[in-house]
């Protein structure tokens, strides 16, 4: 017999909420703010669901991760700041998690994915609350916990909004959930849509990047060049390597200094050149001229002799062409 879930019910209109909105992550403004705060108002509750409730013992192994990823890496030296604390002196915040809604002895984490992590690796019981909620629901805890705990990264929290936006969530619930106003949220997806998986996913969570230099290496990677120099370069074994707080800023300045480079090798462009044509179409002149050089081509039928005339009468042309310089300079 399955068991009955005592938290089954979950009453959001019964919560009060008429508290001060959780201050959000980047700054909203005009319509947006009042669009955005009507929902956060819900997601401030969510904070309170954890209050007056019975903590339970749950095995991990029952429990699911959340239908939307928002964590590109986990193994960072706060993750075993907190399974070395756990180990040492138990969990001391419990995690939110939800009946499964395909089977009734299984639980999906609202958040907590980090305490359930550790749990499963030290192999025992996780605290926990159950609650039931719908997605929207859950996916607004979700992203407002971590909001409220700074624990993602600009790029998490994009990454966050994409998965939500993948799993049908509407923008509106999206900046909700992230407490962000339209261009935050355009900037972030700009981000994260830009950037391939592939780099993503070696650069992590980058904990110390924010919203800026993440934009400027998004602007370097509009470069159809630079993509596949940045694809080349993250894939490459010297730079997996290195440890993954010194990825991105290498990756960074290494399109810097590669986009420097290969825009000295560039060619300069010429001067335009300047031609004519006889006026019985038998002679073609085209010039192209350079600081100190000039490139003179002769074509049609009338090109080699005219090219003879010319040559034996370079001596007068060029006194004529002296002579000329003087009078303009004695004017």
């Amino acid at each position: 017999m399955a068991r009955e879930n005592p938290f089954a019910k979950l009453d959001m209109a019964s919560i009060a909420s008429n508290q001060t909105p959780t201050k959000p992550g980047y700054g909203m403004t005009g319509a947006a703010k009042t669009v955005v705060r009507s929902i956060e108002d819900l997601a401030e509750n969510t904070k309170k669901l954890m209050e007056g409730e019975v903590i339970v013992d749950l095995d991990p192994r029952v429990i699911d991760v959340s239908f939307v990823a928002d964590r590109l890496s986990d193994d960072g030296e706060e993750y075993q700041e907190l399974k070395q604390a756990i180990s040492e002196s138990g969990q001391t915040t419990p995690i939110l998690v939800r009946p499964s809604s395909s089977d009734s002895q299984r639980f999906m984490v609202v958040f907590g994915h980090r305490r359930l992590r550790v749990a499963k690796e030290l192999g025992v019981p996780v605290k926990a609350v159950v609650k039931k909620m719908d997605d929207i629901t859950s996916a607004i805890a979700q992203g407002q916990e971590n909001s409220a705990r700074s624990n993602l990264s600009f790029i998490e929290r994009a990454y966050f909004a994409q998965n939500l936006l993948a799993s049908g969530m509407t923008k509106e619930v999206v900046r909700s959930s992230l407490a962000i106003d339209d261009a935050m949220l355009s900037k972030m997806l700009g981000v994260v849509e830009t950037v391939p998986a592939s780099i993503l996913k070696v650069l992590g969570a980058s904990k110390k990047i924010g919203r800026d230099r993440w934009l400027s290496l998004r602007q370097l990677l509009l470069a159809p060049a630079l993509l596949k120099v940045a694809i080349e370069r993250a894939a490459a074994v010297e730079f997996v390597a290195l440890a993954e707080d010194k990825r991105f800023d290498e990756l960074h300045d290494y399109l810097k200094r590669y986009k420097v480079k290969s825009a000295a090798k560039k060619p300069q462009a010429s001067a335009p050149g300047k031609d004519w044509t006889s006026s019985d179409a038998s002679l073609n002149f085209v010039m192209n001229a350079k600081s100190k050089k000039v490139a003179i081509e002769l074509s049609n039928v009338e090109a080699k002799p005219f090219s003879e005339w010319l040559s034996a009468q370079m001596d007068r042309l060029y006194d004529e062409y002296r002579g000329s310089k003087q009078e303009n300079n004695g004017d």
